[in-house]
């Protein structure tokens, strides 16, 4: 095929292989999870947040609480390790009326602002790599059976506010986040028949999509253009 030739093919061909082939990424695409050790958290009766600060949000791991290690995986695949420097920011908003009676089950999904739930990874002032997310609707449940006090969360994420994974690596919708705890013998306080307070320490996941890279869209539209042209 001719120089001139092979240019009006791809020019009438460019906008269908492009549609072929974001469908066939579309349809490989991957799912990253994140998975976090050493969370600690604080619950002070109307919040939960991260035992660093009450503060956070503002992606400065000084005020985001020190995890113990972040581990990502793609396809169940293990591809990056990080035992320093990351953090956790976290704040839930609205959580009251857990009833404080043993032997109990109380599961709840909070009303109003969802708070947000973020990754740090770096020194201050700023995180130099991160996934700042938003939360959506949260679900808890606290367990308080046989001396066993246990608290689970689960959420989905209304928007991914920024991110900067290492690899490269870009995580999209539909996005999750979960984590489960422990609460601190010692730590739980309550009143009037409700828990005013705990703390609490355990693990945590962030799972989501990933989204191809736009020179790996790129490459996969160039390798099918070529297997077309060949194909002429």
């Amino acid at each position: 095929m001719k120089i001139t030739q092979l240019v009006s093919h791809l020019a009438r061909c460019g906008a269908a292989c492009a549609m072929v082939a974001l469908s066939l990424t579309a349809a490989q695409a991957a799912t990253i999870e994140i998975q976090f050790t050493g969370m600690n958290l604080v619950y002070d009766g109307s919040a939960i947040y991260d035992g660093g600060s009450t503060a956070g949000g503002v992606a400065n791991p000084a005020d985001a609480d020190a995890l113990t290690s972040v581990e990502i995986y793609v396809d169940g695949s293990l591809v990056n390790t990080i035992t320093s420097d990351i953090s956790l920011d976290a704040y839930i908003p609205d959580v009251t009326g857990i009833s404080s009676a043993p032997g109990t089950v109380d599961s709840q999904t909070t009303p109003g602002n969802p708070g947000f739930f973020d990754l740090l990874i770096g020194t201050s002032p700023l995180a130099s790599e991160y996934l700042l997310v938003d939360l959506e609707d949260v679900s808890i449940t606290y367990v308080d059976i046989l001396n066993v006090v246990q608290f689970t969360f689960g959420a989905a994420i209304s928007d991914v506010f920024t991110q900067n994974l290492p690899g490269g690596l870009v995580i999209g919708d539909p996005v999750t986040v979960s984590f489960s705890a422990q609460v601190t013998p010692g730590t739980k306080t309550s009143a009037g028949g409700f828990v005013t307070g705990f703390e609490a320490s355990g693990t945590g996941e962030i799972r989501g999509e990933a989204i191809p890279e736009p020179t790996t869209c790129l490459l996969g539209a160039l390798g099918l253009i070529g297997l077309v042209v060949r194909r002429k």
